[in-house]
């Protein structure tokens, strides 16, 4: 998957992760936060944007995350 796939049709990474989330998209979910943290970005800045906007819930990122790890 290349980076312009992944946002397109989103302004932000951000937005792209928080569709992800919302449709429990794991591969997708999993790219995404993995660029976000490859750019250095504060994560505390994107958990509050994504509680703010897509009603986040830490454990459930959590499960996510460890999902895409397993079934890489």
């Amino acid at each position: 998957m290349s980076t312009m796939s992944l946002i397109k049709g989103h302004n932000t990474v951000f937005q792209c992760i928080g569709d992800a989330y919302i449709k429990r998209d794991i591969q997708r979910f999993y790219y995404g936060y993995q660029l976000c943290i490859r750019a250095k970005t504060n994560i505390k800045k994107l958990h509050k944007y994504l509680i703010n906007r897509y009603n986040f819930n830490r454990q459930q990122c959590l499960q996510m995350l460890k999902e895409a790890r397993r079934s890489k």
